[in-house]
């Protein structure tokens, strides 16, 4: 079985594949997205659906936070591990989320307040209360990203009561784990195609603001969760070249999945059968290379364990958050100085590094000390 230090390390990576992709995709997204080719012979090969896609960024990490949360309830119920103390494990998801977020929407709004116009204190409120995702013109209104953090949220409000339904309602309570987790993939299919059925004719927007939120993304947490099982159940027998396998066949699949999306987004929003199975058929490739980072074989290692992957996973929470102010500030500047032509690699050269040091700096000076601060529940010795 893998140390610890191997299973942190090489998901700390995943979480840098994740924020590194949906900063590639809103680069190349304000930038004005365009076929990026090359050919072999008489053959054109097309790649620019590595960017247009890569929002699938934010489904890594909606699979990935459903396996690492799962895993101390599932050892639990696995009878590995003593109960889970509610109050703190809510404790540490508010401390490892709100104050890098409420920090943001403060500076956000300040900056508003300053140089437009302030949104009305509805919007700003609803953020803060993780609330935006009920109104689709708040959702987006402050930080394009922040229609996520409710769904995450909602996430970890559910999660103990998954694992209370597994723990109380059936005698056998892997089965209901297992039974519970398959049920959520199934709902997710279900609400995507049922709630498809009522707005088929509203904007491509309005789908997106209903279909990609809870419980429509249910399914990404799930396949978490039975992957957090199969780990506790079995990682101490499984064989570095089963990890290098699952890394291998996720990464191709999800980069199959996503030369795929792109082949047919002209259906897509007009109710092609991916809309209902594709996220799904995609978090089940996302899952194998989480599931393979956590078993650390060498592979998963090489391209998740280095140091370049570790910095940016460490950092990528913050990153996620302000890559997108910064690529705005950087479209205003560019304007202002009536820089013309092609803004893709003056977006790249700007962007990234501003946004790496801006998310430097909240890491170290805003998510690290409230992560290293522990209430007195969970100074307690039964805490988890």
């Amino acid at each position: 079985m893998s140390n610890a230090s191997e299973f942190t390390a090489a998901l700390t990576g995943i979480r840098s594949l994740a924020a590194l992709m949906v900063l590639a995709h809103h680069i190349f997204a304000f930038a004005g997205p365009r076929v990026l080719s090359f050919e072999v012979g008489t053959l054109e090969i097309t790649y620019h659906w590595l960017l247009t896609v890569s929002w699938l960024g934010a489904n890594v990490f909606f699979v990935l936070s459903g396996f690492l949360l799962a895993i101390p309830f599932v050892r639990h119920i696995e009878n590995k591990r003593s109960a889970i103390k509610v109050s703190a494990y809510m404790m540490r998801r508010v401390r490892r989320v709100v104050p890098a977020y409420w920090l943001q929407i403060v500076i956000l709004t300040t900056v508003l307040y300053f140089t437009s116009s302030l949104p009305v204190w509805q919007v700003i409120a609803s953020h803060f209360l993780f609330l935006q995702n009920f109104w689709p013109n708040f959702a987006f209104a402050l930080n394009g990203v922040y229609w996520t953090l409710p769904t995450e949220f909602g996430y970890y409000l559910l999660l103990p009561i998954f694992a209370a339904c597994s723990v109380r309602f059936l005698n056998n309570k892997r089965a209901a784990w297992l039974v519970l987790s398959v049920t959520l993939i199934f709902t997710a299919v279900a609400y995507r195609w049922f709630m498809f059925a009522t707005i088929a004719n509203e904007p491509e927007s309005t789908k997106f603001f209903v279909l990609l939120q809870l419980p429509g993304v249910i399914d990404h947490f799930a396949i978490g969760m039975i992957l957090a099982w199969v780990f506790v159940r079995y990682s101490g027998i499984v064989s570095s070249r089963i990890s290098d396998a699952l890394v291998v066949v996720g990464l191709s699949g999800m980069v199959a999945m996503m030369a795929l999306f792109d082949h047919v987004y002209a259906d897509f929003w007009g109710g092609h059968v991916l809309l209902f199975i594709g996220y799904t058929l995609t978090a089940l490739f996302i899952g194998a290379i989480v599931l393979g980072a956590a078993l650390s074989g060498p592979i998963a290692r090489i391209l998740f364990a280095n140091q370049l992957m570790l910095y940016v996973g460490m950092i990528s929470y913050s990153l996620y958050l302000w890559h997108v102010p910064i690529i705005r500030w950087t479209m205003t500047m560019l304007n202002h100085f009536a820089v013309t032509g092609d803004r893709l690699w003056w977006l790249v050269v700007i962007v990234v590094p501003s946004s790496l040091i801006a998310a430097t700096i909240s890491y170290y000076y805003i998510e690290r000390p409230f992560m290293a601060r522990k209430s007195l529940t969970e100074a307690k010795p039964d805490a988890n």
